[in-house]
This record gives structure tokens, C-alpha cells and sequence, in this order.
């Protein structure tokens, strides 16, 4: 005789199993067994169930169905056995618009290639549409001034970071990489209590180039910044806090050859 508290985890079982397997059974019983579709068909898919699912509730094992392609909105790609659905557009454009204020702004080669027009332009941009008139007129002045104080544009480049744009704008550069990666902790943060599906990582990738973009402008920005014993040879007379020019260290050098050389005279007239 067959126990019953057997047949009823049995029958569990197989019920429970038909319940997991119904949504990939039904799915390759429509589409050809273990064949690829495409996304469009793969929506139309969740489309058609009751209640109708989007792409955010597809299971991993759906996800395998799909074949890689696509426009550039939606394209699907695979590592391993994950698929990821992303807007390559919007990436792109974040990846180019970082790269872009990277290379033309904080680096010599925007002034090398434009001659401080690039600059100019930009200024102009923010100054007219009220974002910044002090920055916009920054930029229209002081990078084409340096330009044509310098022969060597990399130099006109050292010395407008160093005199120019790093003493005002430091702290704005150190502020902007703070909430660069604020934005990043947000969207993990976002992504860890499954407020975002593994399976579509857009924000991930932008808040990650968002950072990258942001931890290269501080880095630059530093790498540019003047030593702060650069510009004086000592600090004098015992004084904390006071540099001295050039000047005054040929004249405290004079007067100490002076007194040397008074005492080497006092010296000899004892001896004599």
C-alpha cells in the first residue's frame, strides 16, 4: 500500500515542475524548438501572454531565445550565457560627448586644432543662454590670450591651466567628480535591490562613463596644477607662510656676503 504523504509530494512535485517548465515549453512549441528569434518577435511573444509581460520580466532562459542583432535602440548582444539588451545610441553619444570635452578642453589638442576658437564658441554658448557669463567669458578671453603669449601651444596650454583656469575653477572640477560618482553609487545601489533588471544595464554603462569622464577631469586637472613652492625659492627669514621673488633673495644673499665678508675683516684685524 502506497504511503499517501508520498503521493502527495509527488504529485507536488510534478505540479510545481509543470509550473516553471509551461513558459519555455510553450514558447519553443511556437517558435520552431531551440530556434532564435528576433527581439521584435521575442516582444511580440510576451505581447501575446495573459496577463502580457515586457522585456523587463523575461526570464533568463527566454532571454537565450533571442538572437544578437538589432537597431541601434535595442540591440542585443551576449556574453557567455547572459543577454543584454542596450541603446547603443545613447551610449555612443555619452562615450563621444565625454571624450570630446576630454580631449578638446583638457588637453592641448582642442587648442591646437582650433586656435582658441573651439573655446571661444563654447564660452560664447553658455555666456548667451545665461548658464554661466563669468565661465563664458573665460573661455572666449583667456585660452586664445595665452596662445598668443606662447610660442609652443603645449606651453600656452601648462600656463592657462596653471594661472588661469585652476585657480578658479578647482573646486568646481573636484565638485563635479563627487556627484559623478554619487550618480554611480545611485544606479548600483539601484540595480542591487533589483530596481533595475540585469538584462537592460543602460544606466549602468552611462553612470559608469559618467565617472570615468568625471575621475579623468580631476586627474587632468591636478596633473596641470602648480606646485606650490613652484614659483618661490624659499621661505625667508624664518617667516611661516612668506615666499620671497627672486629679488629679494639676490639682496638677502648680497647682504649676507656683506656681513661675511665684514666679519672675515674684523677677524683679520684682531689678528693683527
Amino acid at each position: 500500500m502506497i504511503n499517501r504523504g508520498l503521493l502527495h509530494t509527488v504529485m507536488l512535485s510534478i505540479l510545481l515542475s509543470a509550473c516553471v517548465m509551461y513558459p519555455s515549453a510553450q514558447a519553443i512549441a511556437q517558435h520552431g524548438g531551440g530556434k532564435t528569434i528576433t527581439l521584435n518577435e521575442f516582444k511580440k511573444m510576451l505581447e501575446s501572454e495573459k496577463p502580457a509581460r515586457d522585456l523587463s520580466q523575461a526570464t533568463h532562459e527566454e532571454l537565450e531565445m533571442i538572437e544578437p542583432g538589432g537597431d541601434l535602440t535595442e540591440y542585443v548582444f551576449r556574453i557567455g550565457r547572459s543577454t543584454f539588451i542596450t541603446n547603443i545610441l545613447a551610449i555612443w553619444i555619452v562615450v563621444g560627448l565625454s571624450a570630446f570635452i576630454v580631449i578638446m578642453f583638457f588637453t592641448p589638442i582642442g587648442l591646437f586644432l582650433f586656435r582658441g576658437g573651439l573655446h571661444a564658441f563654447v564660452g560664447g554658448v553658455i555666456k548667451a543662454t545665461g548658464i554661466s557669463k563669468r565661465f563664458g567669458e573665460h573661455l572666449m578671453k583667456e585660452p586664445r590670450k595665452w596662445l598668443n603669449r606662447e610660442k609652443s601651444v603645449r606651453n600656452a596650454f601648462a600656463l592657462y591651466m596653471h594661472n588661469e583656469f585652476i585657480p578658479e575653477y578647482k573646486n568646481n572640477i573636484t565638485a563635479i567628480a563627487f556627484i559623478g560618482t554619487a550618480f554611480l553609487i545611485a544606479n548600483i545601489g539601484l540595480r542591487g535591490v533589483k530596481f533595475m533588471v540585469a538584462h537592460q544595464p543602460d544606466f549602468i554603462l552611462i553612470a559608469i562613463i559618467v565617472e570615468i569622464t568625471v575621475l579623468c577631469l580631476l586627474g587632468l586637472t591636478t596633473w596641470y596644477e602648480k606646485e606650490e613652492d613652484e614659483d618661490a625659492l624659499g621661505a625667508g627669514a624664518g617667516i611661516t607662510g612668506k615666499q620671497l621673488t627672486i629679488r629679494e633673495v639676490n639682496e638677502k644673499l648680497d647682504q649676507l656676503k656683506n656681513e661675511l665678508e665684514s666679519s672675515v675683516e674684523s677677524e683679520m684685524n684682531l689678528r693683527q
